[in-house]
């Protein structure tokens, strides 16, 4: 294994990149096939196979799959009995703007201090620095699923790993050989889901909001840091099944429920591409699947700086951001998963407890706000304090794990301290059901903006110590 390395990272989670000219031309591609039973029927493989195309992921358990077939797929599927619908599955994927590289840890001067003390301001601000360590830490009777790109077993979170799954399939996106469909291939190959990871859990140089806190990884998305809204679809409801009491998702992307063109810019000729509405509701089912059965389910606001409350804008976003590449959308669009209801939807705050640069927001949306650090003090020295650090490693390229630490921004660093927070207070309280602990977390929030629920913040900032203490907002 290489030495403890640091590095310095400014990581925004994007919203959903609206596909490619790859994926718009004719050809064999990924499509999400939603039944009207939240049961597969006996024959859907055959079902799918019948209208060309062959299944190469199945949810069960909300009527969900995913097939590869060519075009004409879609048609085909919508005229099937007990389809409900049926559409492209576009890939939800992570942004990073700026990465700042410090060096190999014997480079770096840490001060000969654990990092806890030196730089964690965020975890401190959410624990009252670290009163709530005295009220709970946590046990692994209690796991978050963390639906990521993985989780690295880095020293600081080896013990406090208890597995996890693979949902990628072979092949990934199209011809990925690093992709082969091993279910127990769940390591990190991109590092943001080791940061989330420990952001809720890492016990050693740096910690979590619950150091004692079980972890199980399921990779959904790819080392490239894309995804489909199948394999997140499946990776909660599989966390939910495994028993997680409470699933971190620092991902998301827009549903569009209208209508996606593309205009091929050599031949003129412009690609209906359907819509969101298939990944909707399979997005949907699954937080439903995982409410009904005990659990909490918290998801990151996004960081594009809109106020997602407004569906046309968002759309409007989406022309202005990817209309030079060919792309058209008409009709409503909304942020998901974070907006379906039963999502505890979650801001970020900078140093200072305002508003990130980045952070979406609106009436409406956002339930709570956590630190997810900011870095608008860049280029001066040491802007990146103004981020989160936490755990960072690796499997690279070639097979070998680059394991140290990193700061990032976004409200991906936002979404597991809340994530984190719920699962303390199921731990504490392992009688109460999702709902129960949600209310409580959001009821003993920090009251940062303006006196009640506002759009920036919510309830407010998401506090340990009070949701261990039961100390309602007041």
């Amino acid at each position: 294994m290489r030495k403890l390395g640091i590095i310095l990272a400014a990581v925004l989670l994007a919203g959903l990149l609206p596909g490619s000219p790859a994926l718009a031309a004719p050809g064999p591609q990924l499509y999400t096939v939603v039944f009207t039973s939240e049961a597969l029927p006996e024959d859907a493989a055959a079902l799918v196979e019948a209208a060309g195309g062959e299944v190469v992921l199945t949810i069960p358990e909300i009527g969900v799959l995913q097939a590869r077939a060519g075009g004409g797929f879609v048609g085909r599927m919508l005229a099937t009995p007990g389809v409900q619908t049926a559409g492209p599955a576009i890939p939800v994927t992570l942004d990073i703007p700026a990465v700042q590289v410090a060096g190999e840890a014997e480079d770096v001067d840490l001060g000969g201090a654990d990092l806890y003390e030196l730089y964690q301001w965020d975890i401190k601000r959410v624990t009252d620095d670290g009163a709530s360590f005295a009220l709970g830490t946590g046990h692994h009777g209690v796991v978050v699923g963390v639906i990521d790109t993985g989780i690295f077993p880095h020293p600081d979170l080896a013990a406090n790993l208890l597995g996890g799954r693979n949902f990628i399939p072979a092949g990934g996106w199209g011809d990925d050989p690093s992709e082969t469909g091993d279910p127990a291939d769940y390591l990190d190959r991109h590092g943001h889901g080791t940061h989330c990871a420990g952001t809720i859990a890492a016990n050693g140089r740096v910690l979590g909001v619950g150091p004692d806190l079980g972890l199980r990884a399921y990779r959904v998305l790819t080392r490239e840091g894309s995804g489909s809204t199948a394999w997140i679809a499946a990776g909660m409801v599989q966390a939910t099944k495994d028993g997680c009491r409470v699933l971190s998702l620092s991902l998301g992307g827009f549903a569009v429920m209208g209508q996606v063109f593309w205009t091929d810019p050599e031949t003129g000729a412009t690609y209906r591409l359907g819509n969101s509405v298939a990944g909707f509701l399979a997005y949907q089912r699954a937080v439903r699947f995982a409410v009904e059965n005990g659990t909490v389910v918290v998801a990151a606001a996004g960081n594009d700086g809109l106020n997602c409350a407004n569906k046309h804008l968002c759309t409007e976003y989406l022309n202005e951001l990817y209309g030079h590449l060919g792309y058209r959308f008409v009709g409503a669009t909304f942020t998901v998963p974070a907006w379906m209801p039963g999502v505890i939807c979650v801001s970020a705050t900078g140093p200072d407890d305002s508003l990130a640069s980045y952070s979406n927001y609106g009436p409406g949306y956002i339930d709570l706000a956590a630190p997810g650090g900011d870095f608008q003090r860049w280029p001066e020295p040491g802007w990146w304090y103004d981020m989160c650090l936490n755990t960072y490693a690796l499997v690279l390229p070639d097979g070998t794990p680059f394991v140290g630490y990193a700061w990032m921004a976004g409200t991906s660093m936002a979404c597991p301290k809340t994530s984190g927070v719920a699962a303390l207070v199921a731990s504490t309280h392992p009688e109460l059901g999702a709902q129960q602990i949600a209310e409580i977390v959001m009821q003993t929030a920090e009251d940062i903006g303006r006196v009640g629920v506002d759009p920036y913040f919510g309830h407010g900032m998401v506090n340990a110590y009070r949701s261990l203490s039961l100390v309602p907002q007041g």
